[in-house]
């Protein structure tokens, strides 16, 4: 019996396409996660206690990672992309994921690959090829599945204002993905998680600063108590801090438009949690949707 080794190649593939499941499955769970939170915590409130833990745990990731002391200017130049995510992708996300339903929310996020694709054509002139936009296009079938169904949303509720919420936080995480592309090659992931959700942080606290003074939002720290902000911390770990250290880890070896089809699987560990949690239970045409996007990525694997 004949036994052959992986290359060194395989295995990288290997490792990038189980660093983006994982990433992909800590932000089904996550979102599942914050839509009970923001049950109880405003979403600007939510998002500066999920920040600074998730960095917490990005800094003793980034102490462990090789790295010249002289690459921090370089590193903090890479920063940029925070802004757009986790900064205002999930400042608007929150506000709209407090208006519609984790499946919901897990199921529009879903549609972050094919916006990946469009903005890298329009803007970056990276045209896909046939094969990947006809992944693209059956996860797309995959989304209307579940989306055109609906779940039965237990204690959740829906609205057209939150999705529409959703689709612009998608939208605006899908360029981050595009910015940060280039940039994952060249700094190590969690370094580069770290200062990127640095700079998301302070765009955070900058606009709650604004909302405060306005009147329009009330300070950040009424009302809470040691247990919900442990809760909110740790969900803050899950949606930040392991999510995106192994999103970037998987950009190192696959180009924006590989990697984003992995995002796919966000939705089905989605649903998953929510009927777990939530008691959102999904319908059989949202099942079989989620069984076409499992079966896209697995082929859209072997493609990338």
């Amino acid at each position: 019996m004949t036994i052959i080794a992986a290359t060194p190649a395989e295995r990288t593939r290997t490792l990038a396409a189980l660093a983006l499941v994982g990433s992909a499955a800590c932000w089904g769970l996550a979102t599942v996660a914050s839509r009970s939170l923001l049950e109880r915590l405003p979403s600007t409130t939510l998002l500066l206690i999920q920040l600074p833990a998730s960095m917490l745990l990005l800094t003793i990731l980034a102490s462990r990672e090789s790295r010249r002391q002289a690459a921090w200017p370089r590193l903090l130049r890479a920063a940029w992309p925070g802004v757009l995510e986790p900064g205002l992708a999930y400042a608007i996300g929150l506000a709209g994921l407090s208006l519609t339903s984790a499946g919901h929310a897990a199921v529009i996020g879903s549609a972050e690959p094919m916006f990946i694709v469009l903005l890298g054509w329009l803007l970056l002139g990276q045209r896909p090829d046939s094969r990947l936009i006809a992944c693209l296009l059956a996860t797309m079938l995959g989304l209307l599945l579940i989306s055109t169904q609906g779940a039965e949303t237990g204690g959740s509720t829906t609205s057209l204002t939150g999705d529409l919420l959703i689709v612009l936080a998608t939208l605006l995480a899908a360029g981050y993905v595009l910015a940060s592309a280039k940039l994952a090659g060249h700094h190590p992931p969690a370094s580069l998680a770290l200062v990127q959700q640095g700079a998301g942080l302070l765009f955070v606290l900058v606009l709650q600063a604004v909302l405060v003074s306005a009147g329009l939002a009330s300070p950040p720290w009424a009302e809470l108590d040691a247990a919900l902000v442990a809760q909110a911390a740790l969900s803050g770990v899950l949606q930040y801090a392991l999510p995106f250290w192994l999103y970037l880890i998987g950009l190192r070896w696959l180009n924006a438009a590989s990697a984003g089809l992995y995002l796919a699987l966000i939705p089905v560990f989605g649903l998953m949690a929510a009927f777990v949690w939530l008691g959102e239970r999904p319908t059989p045409g949202m099942l079989l949707g989620a069984a076409l996007i499992l079966t896209v990525v697995v082929l859209g694997r072997r493609h990338a």
